[in-house]
């Protein structure tokens, strides 16, 4: 059963390839190395003091931190046609996005959830993670909203922030980030 699963996960259409890697980092039961590809549907994930950096095929590029796990739940995109979608499903850890072509699509495609709030994209780069909240996300470059089930904040400006206490709780009012936050958020997803 076991050879089944993987040969079934080797054959699936890639949307990613491993650039970087730090460290161990698997998707499903499969070890990562770089040039590694990466299907949709993959859950990713990473170990203690781990990196892993991810471009996908419409040039959107993931990094993750250590103990991360990431679901790519949706990944499709057709240039010639302008289609696609990205979803990505945030189990865990700190995460760096840089938005590709799907980001750009009109009707606004891509998403990334978390367990306490989802995150719109609006052609951007930003960062999201446990920083000293279950949830903080800055945005670095474009726009973003950060959504729950008890409101929306959207972040407009480079260098603002937010914050999701807990699960049922709005998003904060946005604020620009001291550069020690921006340091830490950085930290938690850069590679050494």
């Amino acid at each position: 059963m076991i050879f089944v699963h993987l040969t079934n996960f080797a054959q699936a259409a890639p949307v990613g390839t491993v650039t970087r890697l730090q460290g161990a980092a698997e998707a499903g039961a499969l070890a990562l190395a770089e040039g590694a590809t990466i299907p949709a549907g993959a859950i990713l994930r990473t170990g203690p003091g781990a990196r892993l950096e991810i471009r996908f095929i419409d040039g959107t590029m993931l990094t993750l931190g250590e103990k991360a796990e990431v679901i790519v739940d949706q990944f499709l995109f057709d240039g010639a046609a302008g289609t696609g979608t990205a979803r990505f499903a945030v189990n865990q850890g700190a995460f760096l996005v840089a938005t590709g072509a799907v980001a750009k699509l009109p009707e606004r495609p891509f998403k990334v959830v978390t367990p306490i709030a989802s995150i719109g994209v609006r052609g951007t780069k930003f960062w999201g993670g446990p920083l000293d909240n279950p949830l903080d996300v800055l945005v670095l470059d474009g726009m973003i909203r950060v959504e729950s089930a008890a409101g929306a904040v959207d972040l407009t400006q480079p260098g603002q922030g937010t914050a999701v206490k807990a699960a049922g709780m709005a998003p904060q009012a946005p604020s620009l980030w001291s550069d020690q936050q921006v340091g830490r958020a950085f930290g938690s997803v850069s590679f050494r």
